[in-house]
């Protein structure tokens, strides 16, 4: 039997993983679709190994590139490591916030013998989250109590001028006496150098 190339997904700098495969309606038959994936950094890096040496010549935007959820082609270059045996690939731009893109990487890619690697393309989700990913309050004439989960780069949180309270998990709390129901506090997200990541209004 033929030995066929693996591949995995991993983000840059950080850790490699393998994906497991699901299923997904709005992907052709042919494509194996695996599980979706996250990430808050909108110029996120792919990248894309091999497990062992490709045909550079096949490493183009016909053979692996990305799209948007609907389908739309998103600019992205490729490049080829050393190794010739992954492939990063990277948007022209930053991602949007909320948004689901996904990257394909088609039967077109082929060894450095010339045989044909991938017994099936495949096409990997993602969504671009925010620094700040869910806020939820519970109002009271004597106190507001407020929840807020972030990403995992973010080191503290403030609502207006008064830090929370880290609960673990990526989660913060606090109680805020005064408020009224219909009103606005502002939320800010910032990292371990006291750099403002992110801030959003939330009305109560």
């Amino acid at each position: 039997m033929m030995k066929r190339l693996y591949l995995a997904l991993i983000w840059i700098g950080l850790f490699s993983f393998w994906v497991m495969p699901v299923q997904a309606a709005e992907i052709p038959q042919e494509f194996d679709t695996w599980t979706s994936m996250s990430t808050t950094d909108t110029l996120k890096a792919w990248m894309i190994k091999f497990n062992k040496p490709i045909d550079s010549g096949t490493v183009n935007k016909n053979n692996i590139y990305l799209t948007d959820d609907r389908n739309n082609p998103v600019a992205a270059t490729l490049t080829l490591s050393k190794e010739e045996n992954s492939v990063i690939i990277k948007p022209a731009k930053a991602y949007t916030v909320g948004n689901k893109y996904w990257i394909f990487v088609t039967g077109g890619i082929t060894g450095k013998d010339g045989i044909k690697q991938l017994s099936q393309p495949i096409a990997v989700p993602f969504e671009v989250k925010g620094k700040i990913s869910s806020v939820a309050s519970s109002y009271s004439e004597i106190i507001t109590s407020f929840k807020v989960t972030t990403s995992s780069d973010v080191y503290s949180v403030k609502i207006n001028s008064t830090p929370m309270h880290y609960q673990g998990d990526n989660t913060y709390t606090l109680g805020i006496s005064g408020l009224k129901q219909g009103g606005k506090v502002t939320i800010y997200a910032y990292d371990s150098s006291g750099k403002l990541l992110t801030s959003e209004s939330y009305q109560i």
